[in-house]
């Protein structure tokens, strides 16, 4: 249990690294034109992997269900988050997000059984306060708030939980390699029809900034979500999924030794709260 907690703190850290490093790189590149290169990149990672390793005899429709878990979670619904996120503003994106990992946890306990009590819940909520007193901190720097900004990103959060139930449901008697690199691999096939779009911008990015986006795919795409799925199959999504929902501290902690932020008061508050959300789930599952 204690493994399957680390591995989502695992999961956590990569994606705060991958995001403090994404912030770098987007000062020249859009949100959407690195966001289908890293699919791109990762899908032919584990495309590459594949070769090599046996597939399961499994139904058509489970295959099925694997690409379009890949599509909702990494294609359709970070699209749908980015346009949001262009509407209403950074912070406040990421705060009507939130809700997403215990939104998790419910649908998990009552649809797949998954374990749910008042001391998971509370960690939960302990980690989603604290990212909201975090986020919340430069709210009035933001852009107004958009009602259709907002349907994009509640839009987004429905189909994220509902990638992480069936990633859930799918990695129960399969190996996390094997799904991870399905999902991707369908992310990959549905940012394709983005190519389009992006391709003049594409064109632009120099060697060095594709050097940048290799080590963010693979902490954040590969290893990352390698690691998240790792920690679903050992702890259920309804614990793996509000313990990386500290990853927005994590990525404050990093910004501010790479990027030379402040950590102010608010930051501090979360940092604990984060914690202690952590804890509380590891000691009550």
């Amino acid at each position: 249990m204690i493994a399957g907690i680390l591995l989502a703190l695992g999961a956590a850290f990569s994606w705060a690294l991958s995001s403090v490093l994404s912030k770098m790189i987007m000062e020249r590149i859009s949100p959407l034109s690195l966001n289908i290169v890293r699919l791109l990149i990762s899908g032919l990672v584990y495309l590459g992997m594949f070769l090599v390793l046996p597939f399961p005899n499994k139904p058509i429709l489970w295959w099925l269900i694997v690409i379009a878990s890949g599509v909702l979670g990494f294609t359709v619904a970070d699209f749908m988050f980015l346009k949001g996120m262009k509407e209403v503003g950074v912070s406040r994106a990421s705060i009507l997000v939130t809700p997403h990992p215990i939104l998790t946890m419910i649908l998990a306990h009552y649809f797949l059984g998954r374990p749910l009590n008042s001391g998971i819940f509370l960690g939960a909520f302990l980690i989603v306060l604290a990212v909201i007193i975090l986020l919340s901190e430069s709210g009035n720097r933001e852009s107004k708030t958009s009602f259709e900004g907002v349907l994009w990103i509640f839009g987004a959060e429905a189909l994220w939980t509902v990638a992480v139930l069936l990633t859930d449901w799918l990695v129960e008697n399969e190996s996390p390699l094997l799904i991870t690199g399905l999902r991707i691999i369908g992310g990959s096939i549905g940012a394709i029809f983005f190519v389009p779009s992006v391709l003049k911008e594409v064109k632009r990015i120099s060697i060095r900034d594709y050097v940048w986006i290799v080590i963010i795919t693979f902490l954040g795409t590969v290893i990352g979500q390698y690691l998240f799925v790792m920690a679903i199959r050992l702890v259920t999504s309804s614990i793996a999924t509000p313990i990386t929902e500290s990853s927005p501290i994590m990525a404050t902690i990093l910004a501010a030794f790479i990027l030379k932020e402040e950590i102010t008061e608010r930051i501090f508050i979360s940092i604990i709260l984060a914690f202690v959300g952590v804890i509380l789930i590891g000691i009550f599952m």
